[in-house]
């Protein structure tokens, strides 16, 4: 069984290590895969979208234990979901919101699943590390808790039409090398788009990174299907100084595809 470890905990206080040691004990046999420890402390929007664009990968089955809690300790229920043809334990905060839709979910209930004495502040290791075990053993969903039908969702916007024919987006990640990732469908401009984010206008989107020379900007349909604003050998983020949320507007170019500059 893989059970895979998605939270905020970095690499240096052994917070991770606790919690594969509890995995393992209720799993022995378990194949433990880490997903990310560096998300930005208590940044659910982006453990969302971690979760979301690596769990489809992993076979039928896998356990993801998820933990970015920025609630630990309050009323916030901990669940276990099935989604996918796979389970997640997470806290309700909205983090699994990419498997909500269609998912059994219960809510994670006091009993000999779990230590019979918890603290407040470490739940990663005190109640969802011994569920992600237990699920991994193979204990049903049902015996976690009570079913529930209505866990939190996190808010769901995306792109909307402009009047000139095009879409009105935003950028919803900077990641590690400073591309911009917006939530503007890749598909839509086969033929050719003018994009707008910051000081830049644009046009694209081009085949890859490499389609432009080193230091310029470039526009291309990223890995998960949305165009991304990139700085080739650099960061855009850097360069246009805009982030997370920045508006982004993409208009049709007449003439077919070209690269941006």
């Amino acid at each position: 069984m893989i059970v895979t470890l998605l939270t905020d905990f970095g690499d240096a206080d052994g917070f991770v290590g606790a919690m594969r040691g509890v995995v393992l004990c209720r799993a022995p046999g378990a194949t433990l895969v880490d997903l990310a420890h560096h998300v930005p402390a208590g940044d659910v929007a982006k453990a969302s979208r971690v979760l979301g664009r690596a769990a489809p990968h992993f076979p039928a089955g896998t356990v993801h234990l998820v933990v970015v809690d920025p609630g630990v300790g309050s009323a916030r229920r901990a669940l276990a979901v099935e989604a996918a043809g796979m389970r997640f334990v997470a806290p309700d905060n909205g983090v699994l919101e990419p498997f909500l839709a269609d998912a059994r979910v219960h809510a994670v209930a006091p009993g000999p699943l779990l230590p019979p004495a918890r603290g407040s502040t470490f739940h990663g290791r005190d109640v969802f590390a011994p569920v992600a075990g237990a699920l991994a053993a193979g204990v049903p969903l049902d015996r976690i808790g009570p079913r529930v039908d209505a866990p939190t969702r996190a808010p769901r916007s995306g792109p909307t039409r402009a009047p000139d024919g095009g879409w009105s987006g935003r950028v919803v990640e900077v990641d590690r090398f400073g591309n911009l990732i917006t939530d503007l469908p890749a598909d839509l401009w086969a033929g050719g788009c003018r994009v707008r984010v910051g000081s830049a206008r644009l046009a694209g989107p081009a085949p890859c990174y490499a389609a432009v020379a080193p230091g310029a900007l470039v526009v291309v349909a990223g890995s998960e299907g949305t165009l991304e604003i990139a700085v080739r050998d650099g960061s855009a983020a850097e360069r246009l100084g805009v982030g997370a949320g920045a508006p982004v507007a993409c208009a049709p170019t007449p003439g077919g595809p070209s690269s941006a500059r």
